[in-house]
């Protein structure tokens, strides 16, 4: 009997000495696996797994007192690791209240990420675009209900004939790809370029379905401007020449080469951060699967349009380390080929919520666009499924969609976003224009949490001063 106790508490001694390196495995293993998920993919590898040799990231730039909660959620995102170098700036009521950036501009040579710096945007850049049709159409020279053919006879071709200038604003041209890839050289000469964008026919034979028009979009748009101005100018050769100096802001849409060294270069995340971007694509993917309307999976291949969208045209655009090699833009497309800084594009914004007049830093500048205008390019189109996006958005008539971004569903944004994380939106009705770039590139479309945390904080405090403001009003009036 005593022999069976004394064996039973070896075996017990046992078994607890095996479990205890066995737990505390594990226990280590979970906390990595903690700190993987929730320590944002650019922070060090050892601060990432072990909590030491963090950043301790300078922040610079201005924010107005009430807005001081913006500049710690633009530090909690470098803390958590969710950024190497970034910009972003606000304007409230046409007054800038915050204008913040940091990180690192080039993790090579160390350099701050600062005012100076510049970074391409991608998507963001349609905004603008769009903006600027918005302001050709303001002088008389577009309307959004002219068939594209009125001012490109030859446009009319492949079933193109009745596509209108608002149909392609809003990706409904049928023109998401073109049926071959395009030569540097032909993207250079748009004489050339003008011939080959009128011959590409119809992808839907003529049905004004909306599929995302990548980079397309502003290819043809700056074929229009180019038959309208007088001065047969494309779009970035307007912004050059009427926008920038008039309003103090920097948007190019073809680099001025003594700009090149301002240019911050992208960075990408590492393995963990693909494989949880990876998992994340198969369930929405199959969500949407799921969900969507059967029409749409059934007549419309949705991966043969992505491919053809990102393979076609001008794919190096899309090699993302490729797009650091700023020699490569030697043409314009005001699309895709956006570098600006968060401050320019929050300015711009700020004029159109401030329905078009200059700000009071420009205040000898003449009215960007007119009120009636703003209005117009503001009202909102029906609901439409996106067959390349595979989403619904509600678009406006100027070319912009409005967005409700997590955290924030009672309220709407107008404007567009960047492949990465750039954001270029405003809101009319709470008088917020919002500007956010960034060189650690995320896969996403319409921005990220990083964009979208510091867009409550603004909306918060926004709120809460229209209520104080509100409340004294109110008290005064008794």
């Amino acid at each position: 009997m005593k022999n069976e106790i004394s064996q039973s508490r070896k075996t017990s001694a046992s078994t607890r000495s095996n479990f205890f390196p066995i737990s505390v495995l594990i226990f280590i293993i979970s906390i990595i696996i903690y700190r993987l998920s929730t320590i944002g993919p650019f922070a060090p590898l050892q601060c990432r797994l072990l909590g030491i040799g963090c950043s301790d990231t300078k922040i610079q730039g201005y924010v107005a007192s009430e807005f001081i909660d913006v500049k710690k959620a633009f530090i909690k995102n470098f803390e958590d690791g969710s950024e190497v170098g970034s910009s972003v700036a606000v304007y409230y009521n046409g007054k800038l209240v915050v204008d913040l950036y940091g990180g690192y501009a080039d993790f090579e040579t160390m350099s701050e990420y600062n005012k100076d710096t510049l970074q391409l945007v991608f998507s963001s850049t349609k905004t603008l675009a769009s903006i600027m049709i918005a302001y050709l159409v303001d002088r008389g020279l577009l309307n959004y209900d002219e068939k594209i053919s009125t001012y490109w006879p030859e446009f009319a071709q492949g079933n193109k004939e009745n596509v209108t200038l608002l149909d392609l604003v809003n990706h409904r041209a049928g023109v998401t790809y073109l049926d071959r890839q395009l030569t540097k050289s032909e993207l250079e000469d748009l004489d050339k370029l003008a011939k080959i964008l009128a011959a590409q026919p119809h992808i839907f034979d003529g049905v004004p379905l909306r599929a995302y028009h990548a980079s397309t979009r502003g290819l043809y748009l700056n074929e229009i401007v180019r038959r309208v101005d007088p001065k047969h100018r494309t779009i970035g050769q307007i912004v050059s020449e009427e926008i920038l100096k008039q309003y103090d802001l920097e948007f190019y849409l073809l680099l001025p080469q003594n700009h090149l060294s301002r240019v911050a270069p992208f960075y990408f995340a590492p393995i963990t951060e693909n494989i949880i971007r990876i998992r994340n694509f198969l369930l929405d993917w199959w969500y949407k699967k799921k969900n969507s309307d059967p029409f749409i999976l059934e007549s419309i291949d949705q991966k043969d349009l992505m491919l053809k969208t990102f393979n076609n045209t001008i794919p190096h655009i899309f090699e993302f380390k490729g797009v650091t090699k700023l020699e490569r833009f030697t043409f314009e497309c005001p699309s895709v080929t956006g570098i600006t800084n968060a401050k320019s594009m929050a300015k711009l914004g700020a004029i159109i919520t401030n329905n078009g007049q200059p700000l009071d830093d420009n205040s000898n500048s003449k009215p960007f666009i007119s009120k009636n205008t703003i209005d117009l390019i503001s009202t909102k189109l029906p609901i439409e499924w996106d067959y390349f996006i595979g989403r619904n958005l509600t678009p406006s008539v100027g070319g912009f969609a409005y967005f409700k971004f997590p955290g924030l569903e009672d309220v709407e944004f107008l404007g567009w976003g960047g492949l990465g994380g750039s954001l270029f939106v405003w809101n009319r009705e709470l008088g917020i224009s919002f500007g956010y770039a960034m060189n650690a590139i995320k896969m996403s479309t319409f921005g990220d949490k990083r964009g979208w945390s510091l867009l409550k904080e603004i909306v918060n405090i926004v709120n809460k001063l229209k209520k104080e403001q509100s409340e004294s009003s109110f008290s005064k009036n008794k």
